[in-house]
């Protein structure tokens, strides 16, 4: 390398440096949010996102940590768009890190730049995602859960693995996978996906029963309809909501007691939406 290159070459790493701090002073700008934000940023942004920047990776990553405990998530994803632009394949850990304490208030660009990972790297990507199914920590084990759905959409691959983790001893990790199986992903297996959410909505943990009631809703038969009227007497104010929107277009006597009493639930919002299924 010539030293005119390596010149040019440290004078861009400059450059993308001051860059950093810029976004770093922008992001702390309260002024710099509102209506508008991602417009205003996006150039900033994506002078970063190239591969030269790439030497600023533990920077980024220390940075999105830092946004994560914030739970600041416009600036944690502005760090994660820079992050995978620069560095590929080598910004999957990180980003699935910041994934665990994503709550989706901020947008989905943290979704979607994994999402474009995937789609570049499949091989890398399936290995972390495996790996954080594996993993001891029951908010790694809901990522890698995500994960297997995305990446095998239908469950014609991962199914059993994810079934498998409905015994799980973590509550929020079966309630993932409630929700998982009344997706598209439950198509690798049907009559397993219905059995697990059968016996989801009668777990002891309200969130599992609350995401077992809502995937339920699409299964119209007799078993399923018993399960849902039986809802009435649940003691989570949201599985009840769930279970009046689930009885939606559903005929016979029992299903309409089970409304009048959502209808007149001490709940505002099991009331309403019991009102809205009796139209």
């Amino acid at each position: 390398m010539t030293a005119g290159a390596q010149t040019d070459g440290a004078a861009e790493r400059s450059a993308l440096r001051r860059a950093l701090n810029e976004l770093d002073a922008r992001l702390a700008d309260a002024t710099e949010r509102g209506p508008g934000a991602h417009l205003r940023f996006d150039p900033l942004v994506d002078r970063l996102r190239t591969p030269v920047a790439a030497f600023l990776q533990p920077e980024l990553e220390r940075r999105l940590d830092l946004h994560v405990d914030a739970d600041d998530s416009f600036a944690r994803d502005r760090i994660a768009h820079v992050l995978a632009g620069a560095c590929g394949v080598a910004a999957l850990s990180a980003l699935l890190r910041a994934m665990e304490h994503d709550r989706n208030d901020g947008g989905d660009t943290l979704q979607l730049d994994l999402l474009a990972l995937f789609r570049a790297w499949p091989e890398e990507s399936i290995r972390l995602v495996l790996a954080g199914v594996g993993s001891d920590d029951p908010r790694t084990r809901q990522i890698g859960i995500w994960g297997l759905a995305v990446i095998d959409f239908g469950g014609a691959k991962y199914f059993e693995l994810v079934a498998d983790m409905a015994s799980d001893p973590d509550p929020q990790v079966r309630a993932k996978v409630m929700s998982t199986l009344g997706s598209i992903f439950g198509v690798g297996d049907p009559p397993r996906a219905r059995a697990i959410l059968i016996a989801g909505a009668r777990d002891p943990a309200p969130e599992v029963r609350r995401n077992a009631v809502a995937a339920l809703g699409s299964s119209h038969d007799e078993t399923v309809t018993d399960l849902l009227v039986a809802c009435a007497d649940d003691t989570d104010r949201w599985v009840r909501y769930w279970a009046a929107w689930s009885l939606s277009r559903r005929p016979g006597p029992a299903v309409r007691a089970a409304l009048e009493r959502f209808a007149a639930d001490e709940d505002g919002d099991v009331r309403d939406a019991a009102r809205a299924v009796m139209g």
